[in-house]
């Protein structure tokens, strides 16, 4: 079990740092879109893992081998939106709006597909993805809800700078994701 923790753990850290990013741009931002996008994280990084599983072997094969270009490019699209809308004057931090389903639904299929790897190794390894689909799930909300009210905090003390470190960060994930399916680290 402390294995199913530590890897939905780790599923979930995508996710925490596009919420702190999106708590550090959107400060006051409304319970209900910190727990709207929470719900959509976790409910992704549930699912992926159990459509992981659930892939036939031909299916994933395809997959595996675009999952981390797919995920590195729609964390560039995303951070690199952020970053160029935080050197406009007058910026309204409209690079990382959570409120708009499409750049949600866009955060949260770029940062659980991951999880659906994860998901076909462990049922390649006979072992059953539920655990590991529930463990993620919830664990994923829970440190999404947290990133979204502390970005808050750390947006108060960068400033103005907070779309462009959360831009800049996502475009970090997406090149860490993609060095480490590509074998660079």
């Amino acid at each position: 079990m402390d294995v199913v923790v530590a890897t939905a753990s780790a599923l979930a850290m995508d996710a925490f740092s596009v919420s702190l990013g999106a708590g550090a741009c959107r400060c006051g931002m409304p319970v209900r879109q910190i727990l709207r996008m929470a719900f959509m994280f976790g409910f992704f990084q549930f699912a992926m893992p159990l459509l992981g599983g659930f892939l036939g072997a031909t299916a994933v094969s395809f997959v595996s081998a675009w999952d981390h270009w797919i995920a590195a490019g729609l964390l560039w699209f995303v951070g690199g939106n952020m970053i160029f809308e935080s050197l406009k004057p007058n910026k309204d931090c409209s690079g990382l709006d959570t409120a708009k389903t499409r750049v949600l639904l866009g955060l949260a299929v770029a940062t659980s597909i991951d999880a659906m790897a994860v998901g076909f190794s462990t049922a390649t390894l006979g072992e059953s993805v539920m655990p590991l689909a529930l463990a993620a799930g919830v664990i994923t909300y829970l440190l999404s809800v947290f990133g979204a009210m502390a970005g808050c905090r750390l947006g108060s003390v960068t400033g103005h700078r907070a779309e462009m470190l959360g831009g800049l960060c996502l475009c970090l994930i997406g090149l860490e994701i993609l060095a480490s399916h590509m074998n660079w680290i």
